[in-house]
C-alpha cells in the first residue's frame, strides 16, 4: 500500500515538470502567421518558464525549419555551421532572437515555402541535455520577388475620349495603381484589384498623356509599366444647328443635267413662239 501511494505522488510531479519547462507567450514581433512579408529576418520573443532558475536549466535550443516544424530530441546538439535547420543553444537568460542570429543568413523567397521557429528549454540536470516541450511559431512566409512581366497598352495612340480602355498584364500581383503623375502616386484608397482590362479617365486637357501603372503583390513587392496616349477633345456644337448637304455630280451626272437644261430650253422656246403667233 505504501508503494502505490509513493507512485501516485511521483507521477503528477513528473507531469508538472514536463509542463514547467516550456517557454511562455512566444510571438514574432516582425511577421504575421500566413501573411507574406518582404522583411528578410524573423524576430521572435518569449517569456521564460515559470520557476526557471540558473541551476535548473542549460538554456534554450532554437532553430528555424522549412517546410515543416521541428521537434527537438536528446540526440540534438548545437550546430557549428549556420543554415536553415541549424540548432543554436541560447543562454538561459535569453528572451529573444532573430533568424539572422540562428541561421547566419538573410532569408529570401517567393512566398511559397513556409518557415517555422522552434524552441525548447534544456534541462541542465541531465547529460546530454534533455530538451523540454518544443514550441513552434509559424508558418511565416518571406517574399522578396517582384511581380513578373508587367505590361500596359492602349488600343490607339490618339483618342477623342478621355475614358481610355487599357489592357494590362502581370504575373504574381494582386493590386494595381494607375496614375498620370508617377508610379504608385494614387494613395492607399485608390489601389484597385488587379484586372486585365480597365477604363482609365485621363485629365480633360488636350495633349500627350503619360499613364503609369504600378502592380503590387501581397507582400508589397512592386513592378512598373508605362504607356503614352495623345488626347484630343471631340468638337461638339450646342444650340439649334442645321446642316445642309450640297450634292456633287460626276461626269455622267453633268451630261444628264446639261441634256435636261437643253430640252427645257427648247420647250420654252416653242412655247414662246406659239404665244406670239
Amino acid at each position: 500500500m505504501l508503494i502505490i501511494f509513493y507512485i501516485l505522488l511521483v507521477v503528477p510531479s513528473l507531469a508538472s515538470g514536463i509542463e514547467l519547462w516550456q517557454v511562455q507567450s512566444p510571438f514574432s514581433s516582425s511577421h504575421t502567421k500566413n501573411v507574406p512579408s518582404t522583411t528578410t529576418s524573423i524576430s521572435v520573443e518569449w517569456n521564460a518558464p515559470s520557476g526557471l532558475t540558473p541551476t535548473s536549466t542549460g538554456g534554450y535550443y532554437v532553430s528555424f525549419s522549412s517546410p515543416l516544424p521541428y521537434i527537438f530530441a536528446e540526440s540534438d546538439t548545437e550546430s557549428i555551421t549556420r543554415g536553415m535547420g541549424t540548432i543554436l543553444k541560447l543562454n538561459k537568460s535569453s528572451v529573444s532572437t532573430t533568424s539572422l542570429d540562428v541561421i547566419g543568413e538573410i532569408l529570401s523567397g517567393i512566398g511559397v515555402e513556409p518557415i517555422y521557429f522552434n524552441i525548447a528549454v534544456l534541462d541542465d540536470m541531465d547529460f546530454p541535455f534533455n530538451p523540454g516541450v518544443t514550441t513552434h511559431l509559424g508558418p511565416y512566409f518571406i517574399d522578396t520577388e517582384d511581380p513578373k512581366f508587367p505590361t500596359v497598352s492602349a488600343p490607339q495612340t490618339t483618342s477623342r475620349s478621355n475614358n481610355i480602355p487599357l489592357t494590362l498584364g502581370v504575373s504574381g500581383a494582386s493590386v494595381m495603381c494607375i496614375s498620370e503623375s508617377g508610379y504608385g502616386n494614387c494613395g492607399v484608397s485608390v489601389w484597385i484589384d488587379y484586372t486585365t482590362n480597365f477604363y482609365w479617365s485621363v485629365s480633360d486637357v488636350e495633349g500627350e498623356k503619360n499613364i503609369y501603372v504600378q502592380f503590387k503583390d501581397v507582400a508589397g513587392n512592386t513592378a512598373n509599366a508605362f504607356t503614352t496616349i495623345l488626347y484630343e477633345r471631340k468638337v461638339t456644337f450646342s444650340g439649334d444647328v442645321v446642316a445642309y448637304a450640297i450634292p456633287t455630280l460626276n461626269e455622267w451626272g453633268m451630261m444628264v443635267f446639261m441634256l435636261l437644261v437643253l430640252i427645257v430650253g427648247v420647250l420654252l422656246r416653242h412655247i414662246n413662239s406659239a404665244i406670239i403667233i
